[in-house]
């Protein structure tokens, strides 16, 4: 049975709705920045990957000790039987976040005590700004067509990502063509792209949990495989997705938009390694 929430509580579950689309996909950037710093320590001196993974585990596995406690005990709906130690699958994952954070404090400690360059001068800053708007810009759907419309079929899904990957392909094109040079393909747009869709399919992903689930509950619930999304996608014209076929949609068109990043971050550095400067 679905539990209809009164409309007081309705803002409070949009903030919370977004601050967890925030976390998540913060998450997930700072995973794929940890594997940036390894590589920038790799290529300025692979004999110093011992040292990194030293500052490296010591940042994670500290931040776990001192957090993972904290952040359990605060966890919603404590009194439930299966928020224990012994729930393995929600507990690994909380610590997999929290590790990730403390991880990428830890590698920027050690690059900033060597000296070390970040490879392609990525800005932590601004690669987190980008994840975090690609994972507010679905509920989009609110503002621009109404909460009626919201789970909209082109805003949640991979349509408007699909277009935002083609026009960042063909601006880099015509630079090449004008230019008569491949080396601008190591243009910032690939990177910034690749997060602002990671950041997009990290919402989709998300979207298979209530709406009023909290960043530490979304935590407890995802590694259950059985449950559904709340609710359906809104329908585009003859094309139907029911409420049932909903998780496997988001999941699907998310996953999409995984392979995506990988390929324009693949191009990224393929360029920014092989291909000579302008």
């Amino acid at each position: 049975m679905t539990r209809v929430l009164p409309k007081s509580v309705l803002p409070q579950v949009h903030v919370m709705n977004r601050l967890s689309h925030m976390v998540f996909s913060l998450s997930l950037f700072v995973g794929l920045y940890s594997v940036i710093l390894a590589y920038s320590v790799w290529a300025s001196d692979i004999g110093r990957l011992r040292e990194f993974a030293v500052y490296y585990l010591a940042g994670g596995v500290g931040l776990m000790i001192i957090a993972v406690p904290i952040l359990y005990w605060q966890a919603p709906h404590k009194d439930k039987p299966d928020r224990t130690t012994g729930n393995k699958g929600a507990v690994g994952a909380l610590s997999f976040v929290v590790f990730c954070v403390g991880s990428l404090a830890g590698s920027a400690l050690y690059l900033w005590t060597s000296g070390i360059p970040l490879a392609g001068n990525l800005s932590i800053a601004m690669g987190a700004l980008i994840t975090i708007t690609g994972a507010l810009v679905p509920d989009w759907d609110i503002p621009l067509l109404g909460i009626s419309r919201h789970r909209n079929l082109v805003f949640h899904s991979a349509i408007l990502p699909f277009l935002i990957t083609l026009m960042t392909l063909v601006n880099v094109a015509v630079a090449i063509v004008t230019t008569m040079s491949f080396s601008v393909g190591a243009s910032v747009e690939y990177y910034m792209a690749a997060l602002f869709l990671m950041g997009y399919a990290s919402h989709l992903y998300l979207d298979i949990f209530p709406s009023n689930a909290s960043p530490l509950e979304i935590i407890w619930r995802a590694h259950d495989p059985n449950s559904s999304a709340p609710t359906g996608i809104k329908s585009l014209g003859p094309i139907h997705i029911s409420k049932k076929a909903a998780r496997g949609w988001l999941v699907g068109n998310a996953t999409v938009l995984v392979l995506i990043v990988m390929f324009l971050m693949g191009l990224y550095y393929y360029n920014l390694l092989y291909l000579p400067s302008p």
